[in-house]
């Protein structure tokens, strides 16, 4: 009976480049250009290249090619709460995004508790190329936040800005997505709206807010309420049944983001009240439970597939002190106002 070939023996005979080079009659520069994605190489070597590889079973090694480089392609993701669906949804398409760019995502969780540049140290060790940095609760920016090390690598915030830090980030316009959430319920009548808001100290919820008091401001108008606790579910069902026990019944309802939102329908519909009949309903993000039968919810969309292609453009030529780049949001009409779109 033969043995197995020792694991140091498989090693010694694993496939490199200069055997697919020889196999395919090419450099082995050609062999790297073949795995590189929009390397300058002609459609017919590339074939080459790769059916060779496929023959022998061939893989390139990235963590090699990496330290001769000096790049690694990859892209840290650090996220600190995944509450809300509108994040694995970006998550999502940061991810297809990166692969089209022939680069991998590396997904972090950050306790929000600690400090974030403790993540961002950890992701340093990964040899990343960039950072993207999902809502925490960042309530001051670190001193090195903007890059992890003398070489620059660039830290990017997405759907959140610190008001103070030049910080490069890419968001939605969340102060005119709040005027406009204001605007689509003054239109459909509303004269006592509340506010369920998410987290108080972050600037998705502070903005949204500024916004929407302002235009009703503007109209002569006053919000019932505002209470402000967390963007999840369980608050939007808590906060409105406890604005209905104190005997406030507001006419409209503008969630701080949809998860919140969707929690403020199912809380009205223990309550017996008909949406949008007796009561209009607008939330914020559109995610994609927004949309199911169920709900059918009126919501401020967020362009997040702008939105992620300008975020990579941004870490592919970062401008110090740009500030946050800004989206504008747009009306998703569905079944949770009254009266026609505006």
């Amino acid at each position: 009976m033969t043995r197995p070939p020792s694991s140091v023996t498989a090693a010694s005979q694993r496939v490199t480049s200069l055997d697919v080079s020889r196999e395919a009659g090419v450099s082995q520069s050609a062999v790297s250009r073949a795995f590189t994605p929009g390397a300058s190489i002609s459609p017919d070597t590339r074939r080459r290249v790769l059916e060779a590889a496929r023959r022998l079973g061939y893989q390139p090694n990235a963590i090699a090619r990496s330290l001769v480089t000096q790049r690694s392609g990859i892209v840290a993701l650090i996220v600190g709460e995944l509450h809300n669906p509108f994040y694995p949804q970006a998550l999502t398409q940061f991810a297809q995004a990166l692969e089209a760019r022939g680069k991998r995502a590396l997904l972090l969780t950050h306790d929000t508790r600690r400090d974030v540049q403790d993540t961002l140290d950890a992701a340093r060790s990964y040899q990343i190329e960039a950072a993207i940095v999902f809502p925490t609760r960042l309530n001051a920016a670190p001193p090195s936040l903007g890059k992890l090390d003398e070489g620059g690598v660039p830290v990017l915030l997405f759907n959140r800005h610190l008001p103070g830090h030049q910080l490069l980030s890419v968001a939605c316009d969340n102060y005119a997505g709040g005027r406009l959430a204001a605007q689509v319920l003054l239109d459909a009548g509303a004269r006592r709206p509340a506010f369920i808001g998410g987290d108080p100290d972050t600037s998705t919820h502070q903005d949204r807010l500024r916004g929407f008091t302002e235009r009703l401001a503007e109209a002569g108008v006053r919000p019932v309420a505002t209470p402000a606790r967390a963007f999840q579910y369980d608050w939007g069902v808590q906060a409105t049944l406890h604005l209905d026990a104190a005997g406030d019944r507001p006419d409209a309802f503008f969630g701080a983001n949809d998860i919140v939102t969707i929690g403020i329908l199912d809380a009205l519909r223990t309550l017996g009240r008909r949406v949008p009949q007796e009561v209009s309903v607008i939330g914020f993000d559109n995610i994609d439970e927004s949309a199911r039968l169920a709900y059918r919810l009126t919501t401020i969309g967020q362009p997040l597939a702008a939105m992620v292609e300008d975020a990579l453009r941004a870490l592919e030529d970062p401008q110090p002190g740009e500030g946050p780049r800004l989206h504008a949001p747009e009306l998703i009409w569905r079944d949770t106002v009254a009266g026609r779109r505006p």
